[in-house]
């Protein structure tokens, strides 16, 4: 006699789901989607519905895999149409996440904030840019809680402001020459003065007026306006370079240059990092000669800065260029063109560029356009 197989009494259907739930009068539907697909949905990433969509049926209970009534679906959407409910539902409704994924969207999040604050500071003492595992700790400390809300810069620029009221970091500055007409430099050197840019050199000689001047980023967009006003008789606004003064040496990886209410802890970390001081001690591991193919002119202190460098933007930005042939980016120019393209700065008034920017710059890549020369 033949056994039919049967499955385990109890078992629950659709078990491994994200549910999005939506509450229309006193009635609640649900739907059933894939775990870690309705952001990427609501965001633009996924475009088809059915790698969202576990199944194209509303529900009342998903747990107790009760389905909806068509008649109550009229009654709240207008509509028995159980695709165009689902669609309502997935853009509308209220994602009812695991534990789990709220850890892993929070820790992710967490990261793409901290690589964004160490991409954007230095050290105020030392000049010398700081690591995202040295950021992390800090904001550990300071108990900076993330919003998964919040967009990622926004966040990131708050936690710059809460690390300056306590850490000695700052904004990288940024690095511009700036050309005008010599008939308005005197009109031009005021109003640079006034937006706060600190000048280093000046010169007339050569028929123009050119400034070459340090700024705070949050500054940009006012030189930008005051180049952009005299665009028409030949101004140009070209970035040098946004990176650390002491380009040689090694980032801080530590919190002992960035201790809280501690001003002896500014002379341990002079005397820590100054560069007449061997960077490794006697007997330690020698891992000053630590390169990545992705990471052109980088030594890398650590195996553990190594690996943070595989999961980083600049290695998949290189990775992508390196397939395509063309030249890779150093980490000065990945941190520019990254800035720039968040920023929206059109490429047109920087570096006399052609009719776009790079990627994520605003448009496809102008064949006339200069390269960004960078500050020596």
């Amino acid at each position: 006699k033949s056994m039919s197989l049967k499955l385990p009494q109890g078992q629950k259907l659709l078990t491994n789901v994200s549910v999005v739930r939506m509450k229309k009068g006193k009635e609640k539907y649900e739907i059933a989607t894939y775990p870690n697909t309705i952001i990427a949905w609501r965001t633009g990433a996924e475009k088809d519905v059915r790698e969202v969509l576990q199944i194209d049926r509303v529900f009342r209970s998903v747990e107790q895999g009760e389905y909806a009534k068509s008649k109550d679906l009229v009654k709240s959407f207008g509509t028995e149409d159980q695709a165009a409910v689902c669609l309502e539902i997935l853009n509308s409704g209220e994602m009812q996440l695991s534990e789990k994924e709220r850890g892993s969207q929070q820790e992710t999040l967490l990261k793409e904030i901290c690589t964004m604050v160490a991409e954007r500071c230095i050290n105020s003492q030392s000049k010398r840019p700081v690591t995202v595992g040295v950021v992390e700790r800090a904001l550990a400390e300071l108990h900076f809680n993330v919003d998964r809300n919040k967009n990622a810069k926004k966040q990131a620029l708050e936690a710059i402001k809460l690390l300056e009221s306590k850490y000695p970091i700052e904004r990288l500055p940024m690095h511009l020459k700036i050309t005008f007409p010599l008939a308005v430099s005197t009109e031009v050197r005021e109003k640079v003065a006034n937006i706060g840019a600190t000048v280093d050199r000046e010169d007339s000689s050569g028929g123009v007026y050119v400034i070459v001047c340090k700024i705070s980023p949050d500054k940009f967009r006012d030189i930008d306006a005051v180049v952009r006003s005299y665009q028409a008789d030949g101004a140009l606004l070209e970035l040098l370079q946004i990176a650390s003064e002491h380009q040689g040496d090694a980032a801080i990886d530590s919190l002992a240059g960035l201790s809280l209410n501690s001003d002896s802890s500014a002379t341990h970390s002079t005397s820590q990092h100054s560069p007449s001081q061997p960077a490794a001690q006697p007997g330690a591991p020698a891992d000053s000669s630590i390169k990545a193919a992705t990471a052109p002119g980088m030594v890398f202190a650590s195996r553990q800065e190594l690996a943070a460098h595989m999961k980083s933007d600049w290695h998949k930005h290189n990775l992508t260029l390196k397939s395509s042939g063309k030249p890779l980016m150093t980490k000065e120019q990945f941190v520019d063109f990254k800035i720039m393209a968040e920023d929206g700065v059109s490429m047109d008034s920087i570096g006399g560029g052609g009719k776009g920017g790079g990627k994520g710059g605003g448009g496809k890549k102008g064949k006339n356009k200069k390269e960004v020369a960078l500050w020596d």
